[in-house]
């Protein structure tokens, strides 16, 4: 096998919550606070939540390696799980360890360690799984204990102490569960406590700055009896029992749910939502020791069979749990599983299998593909853009006020978080249900404030009035960003009247194509949105006329700074789809007619688009000319075209003001 699957949220349960002695009662509502408080306090490193599961050495061939590295850096993923398999990496007691790979491709850590960290990806180390030769034998540990703790030096002392590439380490993973508990070994809990120890003291011999962390235990939600599956509260406590918290420094916990991560489903004798569950681990830590927590696995697959979701979705719930897990005291790292689809681990590797009744195969948040090309326009899913908007937007910060967490009865199933720090304040908002508020008042003490959504698309600019904002919560279950005053970096042309700035490549092109009188002023900064249709990253900057959008790939070209879409985008926010529209068979003599979208081109509007960049910067007329009522100045008529709306002013005529470009920045801006 290439790599192994392990049992999820599927597995069957036993062991029900209340065997560790541990109330559910729901908490009372909760007023504006700061971010929620653990029962046991020591202090935590909140400051670089933002992990994934990629496994690349498993997973991930040589051929492919930079690539994913350079998606993994685009998405701002500050943490890696790094699988090591035992039987991979060592086939015979006490015989030579092979990091080099098998020769497929796979199994070359020296490589996939170095192109990570290199490109300054933090490693967390997995070491699991019993050893190559006891295969299929179902030894007692006693009878590779000593191999285990053989293999930990050795792993621990080259990619640690050596090299300084991996200093946190988890032994063994899901160890509550059969498929990697009871058949793989460790038959009795006290099995794994024995791993532990032996595990925790080889790494400490092999680099005392070493930091370990507990083999992820797994959730489990069916009521199937099962003697070898238990629900990590029961098995956390029985470790606890056992002494095992002398033998790890970081709780691990796999917390997978069946639904969205504020709801409170049954589980078996009780309903518990993601909050409840961490403070029960919370309660168990207080009898035996404070420890950070890592959620080193979670995730949401985006089969098309239960429990899978749609995937804006998924893209939702993956913002929301790291939002909710950044606030408990406890959590300091959250590692979504995982950062690509599977497939079937017998396929060829060039050839995968997508089966879309799989749930194994989806919890990616890029979809698989062979060859993988970082500018292919099918592999980003939206939980890829949401990850990718989450950690730009919230990377550095820390969460400093809960204003809503969805308990408070005077803002039901609404959830409101603070962010700041780095000279930015950022706010997260979301509502699960209609019953939720649909529109916030924030008092800002801020000019103004930018709207953004969950995948980075702008989505308004919001005026303060007197330091207040009124912030619109249209969708329901998707999170939005609000950044207050967003910071002007230092450099380029700055504008008095809207304080923003221009430079690089932008700067250039507004100067030498039109500048004030065309384009108008800046609105935005240089922000990054993600490319329609592709979910490639596109840095773009808002004027009051147009969006200009950069394509580095194009640099020295005419094409290098494009104006954006809006004249399309603006129709259809009208609900107006211009290919549905009365097209026209020709045009008159002093005409253009563009068979591609079945319009034409007439003086004035004709002399402005051959002299203002054509099609090239302007692009096809998508309507006919029309009157538009001049709201207390004369009317005049519009012409819209793929990337601007021209509008003709008959009290300008013959000056050069006849013809203007719409505000088409601030209308896409003030919806």
């Amino acid at each position: 096998m290439r790599r192994r699957l392990t049992p999820r949220l599927l597995a069957v349960g036993l062991i029900a919550l209340c065997v560790a002695g541990l109330s559910l009662a729901a908490p009372s509502a909760a007023q504006p606070a700061a971010p929620e408080q653990s029962v046991v306090s020591i202090p935590r490193d909140k400051g670089t939540p933002f992990g994934v599961v990629a496994a690349l050495g498993n997973r991930v061939r040589d051929d492919e390696v930079e690539t994913y590295v350079r998606l993994m850096r685009e998405a701002g993923v500050q943490w890696q799980r790094e699988e090591f398999f035992w039987d991979r990496i060592q086939k015979e007691p006490g015989g030579p360890m092979n990091f080099g790979g098998d020769g497929s491709g796979l199994y070359n850590y020296d490589y996939t360690v170095a192109a990570q960290t290199n490109a300054g990806i933090r490693l967390l180390g997995l070491l699991d799984y019993n050893p190559y030769w006891f295969k299929g034998k179902n030894p007692h540990p006693d009878e590779w204990i000593k191999d285990w703790g053989d293999f930990v030096y050795a792993v621990v002392a080259r990619y640690g102490r050596d090299r300084g590439q991996i200093k946190h380490w988890e032994l063994w993973n899901e160890p509550n569960l059969a498929g990697s508990g009871y058949e793989s070994g460790l038959y009795l809990i006290e099995d794994y406590v024995r791993l532990l120890q032996v595990g925790y003291v080889a790494a400490k011999a092999a680099d005392p700055e070493a930091t370990i962390v507990l083999g992820g235990l797994a959730s489990i939600w069916d009521q199937a009896p099962s003697a070898w599956n238990y629900d990590y509260p029961f098995y956390l406590n029985r470790v606890g029992e056992l002494g095992g918290f002398n033998y790890f420094d970081v709780v691990a916990l796999h917390p997978y749910r069946p639904d969205s991560p504020e709801l409170a489903p049954w589980k078996r004798d009780a309903s518990v939502d993601f909050r409840d569950e961490m403070r029960i681990v919370d309660e168990i830590m207080a009898r035996y020791g404070p420890k950070p927590v890592w959620l080193t696995e979670l995730g949401w697959s985006t089969s098309r069979v239960w429990p899978g979701v749609d995937e804006d979705t998924q893209a939702f719930y993956l913002v929301r749990t790291y939002v909710l897990a950044m606030s408990h005291a406890s959590i300091e790292k959250i590692f979504w599983y995982d950062f690509r689809n599977d497939s079937d681990p017998n396929a060829p590797y060039d050839r995968p299998v997508y089966n879309n009744n799989e749930v194994q195969f989806h919890y990616g948040l890029i979809r698989r593909s062979y060859p993988l090309r970082w500018e292919d326009p099918r592999i980003r899913k939206p939980g890829f853009l949401a990850f990718r908007t989450m950690t730009e937007m919230l990377g550095g910060m820390t969460m400093q006020v809960v204003a809503a967490d969805g308990r408070d009865p005077n803002m039901p199933n609404l959830y409101w978080y603070r962010f700041g720090g780095v000279g930015r304040r950022v706010d997260v908002l979301w509502r699960t249900n209609d019953n939720a508020p649909s529109t916030v008042e924030v008092a800002c003490e801020c000019r103004q404030a930018l709207l953004r959504l969950w995948n980075g698309q702008v989505r308004r600019l919001y005026q303060a009035e007197n330091g207040l904002l009124t912030i619109n919560l249209d969708g329901i279950g998707a999170p939005i960003y609000v950044e207050y005053d967003p910071p002007v970096p230092a450099g380029g042309r700055t504008f008095e009247l809207t304080g923003n700035t221009i430079r690089g490549a932008f700067s250039r092109y507004w100067e030498a194509n039109g500048g004030l009188a065309r384009f108008g002023y800046p609105l935005t900064e240089e922000i990054v949105e993600p490319e329609g249709g592709t979910g490639l990253p596109r840095t773009v900057q808002y004027f009051e006329r147009a969006r200009f959008e950069h394509f580095p790939e194009l640099s020295g070209t005419a094409y290098e700074v494009q104006l954006g879409l809006l004249g399309n985008a603006i129709l259809l926010r009208q609900g107006v789809d211009w290919r549905a529209l009365p097209k026209v068979s020709g045009a008159p003599e002093d005409c253009l007619f563009f068979e591609a979208s079945g319009h034409s081109l007439c003086p004035p509007f004709r002399q402005y688009w051959e002299q203002n960049g054509g099609l090239v910067h302007l692009g096809l007329p998508l309507t006919e000319p029309y009157p538009q009522q001049g709201q207390g100045r004369p009317d005049y008529t519009v012409q819209y075209f793929e990337r601007a709306r021209m509008e003709a002013h008959p009290e300008f005529e013959g000056t050069p003001y006849e013809v203007l470009l719409g505000l088409l920045g601030r209308e896409w801006l003030s919806p």
